[in-house]
Parts: C-alpha cells; structure tokens; sequence
C-alpha cells in the first residue's frame, strides 16, 4: 500500500474506532440498565448474577482486537461494516440473555466464536479465493448436510421441526450454512459465463445459463419444503429472484422470481395448515387473542407498551412473547428500548445491507461483486421477512433476525457473511460493478426499510393506547417493573413455544 493510499484510507479508520466507543457506551448503558433490574430482583429474593452480563468486557476486548486486526490487514476497508455488525451482535446477546440467561450464556460464546471468525478472515487472504475454488464441494456439502436433517434431524427445544443436527450436545440448522454456500456458487457460477469485457450475461441463450443454476435452487427449496422448513424456502426463492434481476439486469427474472415466491405460498397454504393459520393471523389477528394469535398479537402489544422510549432494559415483560428469543427478539427489544431502540435496529441493518451493496459495486472482480451483494441482499431480506412479519407488513415466516436473534448456525453464518464483506470492501476497482442494477435494489431496500419504520410507528404510536388498554393484554396484571428478574420466565412458560403461530420453524 503506497503512502497516499494510506493516508486516505486513515480518516476511515479513525471513524471506524469512534463507531466502536459510541456502540461500547450504548452496550454498556443497557447492560447498566439490565444489572439494576437485577439487583432490584436480588433484593427481593431473585437469583445469581446473569452470565450475559460479561458482554461488556467481552465486547470491549473484541472491538479493540478487531480493530487493530483490520488496521493491520485491510486498512482500505469500509468503516461502517464492523461497528454496524458488533453492535448488532452485541444487542442479540443482552436481549436473548435478558430473556433466557442460559440462552445468552450460549448466545455469548457464539459471539466470541463469531469474533475469532472476522479475525481470521480478515489474517487469512486467499478466503475469497478458496470460497471460489471449491465451490461445487462446499454446495454438495451443503445439499448433503440438509438432506441429513430428513433422516437424523432433531430440534433442541424438543419441538416437531426437526430441522437440526446435532452431535455432542451442539446443533447446526444446515439451512443457514446452505443460504451462503448457494451465494458462493452463483457467484462463481455467473462469473465464469460473463460476456468477456462485461458483468452480463448474453441475451442469447440466457435460460440455457440460468438452467443449471435454477435445477440447483430447485433441489434446495425441495428439500427445505420437505422438512417444513417454509420461512428458508422463502427466503431462497425470493433472494434467487433478486440476484437473477441483478446479474441479468431483465425484469422478467424478477417477475418470474417473484411469481414463483407466490406460487409457493399457495402451494404451502394448500398442504399446510400452519400456513394457512399465519396466513388467517396476519390477515386478521383479532379474531383469535387467545390460540392462533396470541403470539402477534403479544409482539404488538409490547411494542405498544414501549412507546416512544421504551420501559428500560430489564423493565419490561417480553418474556409473555412465546419465542421472544428468536422469532420475536424485534418485539422484546422495542419494548424495553422503544421505538428508538427499534428505529435504531432497522437503521443497522439497512447500513449494513447498503454498505455492503456500495462493496459490490466497488468489487475488484465479478466474483466479488456478485458475492458482495447476494450476501448483504441476503442480510437485507431475511431482515425484512422477519420484522415484517412481526410488524404485520408480511405474513410471518419464522427465519431469525441477523446478528441478533439466539442461535449459533444463524450467528456464525451471518457473521461470515461479514467477515466476506468485510474483506470485498477492501478492494476498489475504476470500473463500477453491476452499478445501474444494484442501485434499483437498493432504492427498493430503502422503501422496504422506510415501510418497516412507519409500521414501527403506526403500532408503537399511533396504536400504542388502544393496544395497551386491551384486556387480553396481561402487562397490567403483572409486577411492576423491577419485580421480575431478567431472564424470569414464569410467564413464558404458561405458553408452549410451539403454538401453531409459536416461534418453532415449520
């Protein structure tokens, strides 16, 4: 690296570190907050200290060692992609531990593997090369992996999804290291049959290029439709949708994407019951409060009951959320952080997605480009499908919010997806990538976005009173804030996890 490059990329740099102390100073206010409602449970009779709490210290150390990492051996990489992603993270695993301490014990350690990761992604320079060069190994491994769930698949919390492997006490769900292993195959697959001199395919004999590619997704979303695993599905056969309007720049492949999303729909609401039962909820979630409902309805509930700036940390009652944990970790953090704690989530989210799109366009080589974007496209619509379906904007499909809700295959495989962005961001190119395509999807994310936060708004907000004064919603009877521990999961345990809009994939 020259010296004039070095000196441009310091400021960078040096906002990259001061993005770091102001997510240290948020963490450590709401695990201030968390702690004082332990004390106020302790006093009363409550338990020992929450291991969740180490996240302070934990996070501190990881911030300063992953910053001085990527100072070593990307300095030219974007400043907002590591403080965006650890903030994030860092939030999953006080909300999860506030929720269920023994789940953010776990949710803690699957951060520091998640931090051991970036560090090694970020030493290890032939990542992206040794991604490509196995690629079709790495995609049959995925397959193989998922299909194993069919035979040996359990689920941890003992529910009828068995959509896991495990061994020796730990659980990998394979649909979400399949998620970035078929991006990882698209984009070596596109990149070899690009037009010479150009990041487009030939109009000519375009299906003939697509077909192997689309029998691939085929054979995944099959397997995931086998195993009811309908929220993978979708979210599949929607980002394969994306990623050919972006790759072949024709809106047909969009709208033949799109088309096939719906057509699943209806297929799934002809075979399942389940979905048509979430379908029946996010069309009309009064008429049942107390079954089919509950759990959408509680989410909207504690949103109201956050309000604008929320109860505090460690002052609400999300625990009446059945999955608030996963599924529904959105809901339980606006209550206790508010609509502010909420716009601030999308926010993160949405800079994360951007700025990996901005890697995309500044990618060195199409492989990169294409990688770059299907990962962050990837991050921006399973966030999207999730907090809408918690919103009511969409029906609800069950995949886990980014970096934040509890489960170590969905925190360990996002954070590659990071760490691989991460790593595109720190190289530049005089010819933009995919430029004129990236930015209609980005246009289109930030609609999406701008939707979530006025559905933030219109629940929290406008129909906060009516919401908060419902009968069926339990807040009111409850301790007052400050009585239940964090983690008190006295209330959650009067309702199965797995009712049938409960936070069990199916």
């Amino acid at each position: 690296m020259s010296w004039s490059t070095a000196t441009e990329a310091e400021p960078a740099v040096r906002r990259e570190a001061r993005l770091l102390v102001l997510g240290f100073a948020f963490l450590a206010l709401s695990a201030a907050s968390l702690a004082w409602a332990w004390l106020l449970h302790r006093a009363a009779g409550g338990g020992g200290a929450p291991a969740f709490l180490l996240l302070v210290p934990t996070w501190a150390v990881a911030a300063w060692l992953l910053n001085r990492a990527l100072d070593r051996w990307l300095p030219e990489r974007d400043p907002l992609l590591l403080p965006c992603g650890l903030l994030l993270m860092g939030w999953g695993v006080l909300a999860v531990g506030r929720l269920l301490p023994d789940f953010g014990a776990r949710q803690l350690a699957w951060f520091v593997a998640g931090v051991a990761i970036l560090y090694e992604a970020a030493r290890f320079r032939g990542a992206l090369i040794w991604l490509r060069r196995y690629r079709l190994a790495w995609l049959l491994l995925g397959l193989l992996l998922l299909a194993l769930t069919l035979l040996f698949g359990t689920n941890p919390s003992g529910g009828e999804a068995r959509l896991w492997l495990g061994w020796a006490g730990l659980y990998m769900q394979p649909s979400e290291l399949l998620r970035l292993l078929l991006i990882a195959y698209l984009a070596s697959y596109f990149a070899d049959r690009l037009m010479p001199g150009s990041d487009r395919p030939a109009r000519r004999g375009l299906f003939a290029v697509l077909l192997p590619l689309l029998v691939v997704w085929a054979v995944a979303v099959a397997l995931l439709a086998v195993q009811r695993d309908l929220g993978a599905g979708t979210l599949f056969l929607a980002l394969l949708a994306v990623l050919l309007f972006l790759v072949s720049r024709r809106w047909e492949a969009l709208g033949i994407g799109l088309l096939l999303v719906v057509a699943a729909g209806l297929v799934a609401m002809d075979l399942s019951s389940v979905v048509r039962a979430r379908i029946e909820t996010w069309l009309n979630p009064w008429s049942d409060p107390l079954a089919l409902s509950y759990q959408t309805l509680q989410g909207l509930m504690a949103m109201a009951s956050g309000g604008l700036g929320g109860v505090g940390p460690g002052f609400g009652r999300p625990e009446v959320i059945p999955a608030a944990h996963t599924d529904f970790v959105f809901a339980a953090i606006v209550e206790e952080w508010g609509v502010a704690g909420g716009l601030g989530m999308i926010a993160l989210l949405a800079i994360v997605t951007a700025r990996g799109l901005r890697a995309a366009t500044r990618a060195r080589q199409v492989y990169s480009a294409v990688l770059a974007a299907g990962l962050s496209i990837a991050i921006g619509l399973q966030a999207v499908l999730i907090l809408g379906g918690v919103l009511r904007v969409l029906p609800l499909t069950g995949v886990p919010v980014p970096f934040v809700s509890y489960g170590g295959s969905s925190l360990l495989t996002t954070t590659v997806s990071l760490a691989l962005l991460i790593r595109v961001s720190a190289e530049s190119s005089a010819q933009p990538r995919f430029a004129r395509s990236i930015r209609r999807v980005h246009t289109a994310g930030l609609a999406a976005w701008a939707v979530l936060a006025l559905a933030l708004g219109w629940w929290a907000v406008v129909r906060g009173p009516e919401l908060r004064q419902r009968p069926d919603n339990p807040r009111p009877a409850l301790s007052p804030a400050g009585e239940s521990s964090p983690g008190d999961t006295s209330v959650a345990r009067s309702r199965s996890l797995l009712d049938p809009i409960g936070g069990a994939k199916v």
